[in-house]
C-alpha cells in the first residue's frame, strides 16, 4: 500500500511539474496559446490509466489553479482549466456511449459551451484591453468561421487523446510497468 502511494505521488508530481512547464512554455512562444494545454492535457493520460478519474481530478485542479496563478497567458490557462485540462478524464466515459451520433453532438456540445464561457470569461471578467479591442474589430462570419474551425481542431484533439491512450496502453506501459523491476 505505503509503495502504491508513493508511486502515485511521484508520478503524479513528476507530470503536474511537466505540464506547468508546458503552460508556461505558452508565453514564450507565439501562436501556443491552444497548443500548450492541449500539450498539458495530454500528458495527464498516464494518471488517468495507472489510477483513474478522481486522481486525473486531483492533478488537473492543482495544474489549473497553479496555471491560473502563475502564467502570465489568462487566455491559455482558462483554456485548459475550462476544456482542455478536464476533457481527458471524461472522454473514456464518452466513448462508452454506443451511439455515435450520440456521442458526437455530446462533444460538440461540451466544446462549444466550455469555448462560449473561456472567452465570455475573458472578455467580461478578465478584462484585457488588448483583447477587447481585437474583439471589437471581428464580424459574425469571422467569428462562425473561427468557432468551425475550433470544433474540427477540437475532433482533432480528440483523435490525438484516443491515439496518445493507445500508444501508452499498449507501447509504453508495458515497458515503464513491468514487473522486471
Amino acid at each position: 500500500m505505503r509503495k502504491q502511494t508513493s508511486r502515485r505521488v511521484a508520478l503524479c508530481g513528476v507530470l503536474a511539474a511537466m505540464m506547468i512547464v508546458v503552460m508556461l512554455l505558452g508565453t514564450m512562444i507565439p501562436l501556443s496559446t491552444y497548443a500548450c494545454p492541449a500539450l498539458a492535457g495530454v500528458i495527464s493520460i498516464p494518471v488517468i490509466w495507472e489510477f483513474g478519474a478522481p486522481t486525473g481530478g486531483l492533478l488537473y485542479a492543482a495544474v489549473s489553479i497553479l496555471s491560473l496563478l502563475l502564467t502570465p497567458d489568462k487566455e491559455a490557462a482558462l483554456l485548459f482549466a475550462l476544456l482542455l485540462g478536464w476533457y481527458p478524464i471524461l472522454r473514456p466515459k464518452l466513448q462508452h456511449l454506443r451511439q455515435r451520433p450520440l456521442r458526437i453532438i455530446l462533444k460538440l456540445v461540451i466544446f462549444n459551451l466550455a469555448i462560449c464561457l473561456v472567452y465570455a470569461l475573458l472578455l467580461f471578467v478578465f478584462t484585457s484591453p488588448d483583447l477587447q479591442a481585437e474583439a471589437a474589430g471581428y464580424t459574425l462570419p469571422l467569428l462562425m468561421g473561427t468557432l468551425v474551425l475550433g470544433n474540427v481542431t477540437f475532433f482533432v484533439y480528440d483523435l490525438l487523446l484516443a491515439r496518445v491512450s493507445n500508444l501508452y496502453v499498449y507501447r509504453l506501459r508495458p515497458k515503464l510497468f513491468s514487473s522486471h523491476f
